[in-house]
């Protein structure tokens, strides 16, 4: 597909649907950036929502396989057209939304690398289900809104630290590759974007992870809150021995949760899982 993306998505009449939000890619050298950052990671790859193709090709130079998802029917059907004789490609036809994520993966091969532009309502859902799957992975790369990125790289102390910087931080490596304007997209969209790498990290199991993450989200419900006054009223602790179990874990009771970092979350919800326990 040596054609630009504009002739690409103009040969097969193609045009951006308002309603699923649909900002084409049109930036080759950009495109071209995002698949070396993603192959630097691996060369089997899941395409989340690959369009009209403009990352696929790049991609497709030099991945051993690449399955790309897609739900627009017409533009399936572009993928297929423009990729379909290559033994590399594998088109997944569905909605992220409701995706299958261990048969995705599965079918991109054995600990894929995740990339693609995401669409920001679904950008948590995205982010939240890979942490889950991270042992699956061999991390991911994503163009997201910016003010996404500065959350996920948020640290503490700051109004963009919160539940993604926590928990995504606490098992992803997080990366923002580079800023991205709104000129590289037809049409143009109202916001700026960022490119994000994400690779696995840390030693945690699946109990202790689940268990960490609804702590943090449980906490950061009320970040308004010293975490004294929400040990009492989520985890049941009288005021002496919500004193003792945040002097057992180093973390000041009297803290809101935009100022514990996330090593500091980790134990809190080490210390509670033990205290439900005992």
């Amino acid at each position: 597909m040596s054609e630009s993306q504009h002739a690409i998505l103009r040969k097969y009449g193609i045009k951006p649907v308002k309603r699923r939000g649909q900002n084409f890619l049109v930036d080759g050298n950009l495109a071209r950036a995002i698949a070396a950052d993603t192959l630097a990671l691996g060369d089997e790859v899941l395409e989340l929502g690959a369009g009209g193709g403009a990352l696929t090709v790049h991609l497709l130079a030099g991945a051993s396989r690449v399955a790309c998802v897609e739900v627009d029917r017409h533009l399936c059907e572009l993928l297929r057209s423009e990729f379909g004789d290559r033994k590399e490609f594998r088109l997944i036809e569905g909605d992220l939304a409701k995706m299958d994520w261990t048969a995705a993966l599965a079918e991109a091969g054995v600990n894929p690398v995740v990339a693609g532009n995401l669409p920001y309502v679904l950008t948590s859902k995205v982010l939240f289900a890979l942490a889950d799957l991270r042992e699956g992975i061999n991390g991911a790369v994503f163009m997201v809104q910016k003010e996404v990125a500065e959350r996920l790289a948020a640290t503490p102390g700051g109004r963009d630290y919160g539940i993604l910087a926590v928990v995504l931080g606490s098992v992803f490596e997080v990366k923002v590759m580079r800023s991205v304007s709104a000129s590289v997209f037809w049409p143009k969209p109202d916001v700026e974007s960022a490119i994000i790498r994400l690779v696995p990290r840390g030693d945690w199991s699946q109990a202790e992870f689940a268990n960490f993450t609804r702590v943090v989200k449980t906490i950061f419900g009320q970040r308004r809150k010293k975490l004294r006054t929400q040990l009492r009223g989520h985890f049941s602790l009288s005021p002496e021995a919500a004193d003792d179990l945040t002097a057992r874990v180093g973390v000041d009771p009297d803290s809101r949760p935009e100022q514990i970092d996330p090593a500091g979350f980790r134990r809190l919800a080490a210390a509670l899982i033990r205290k439900d326990e005992g």
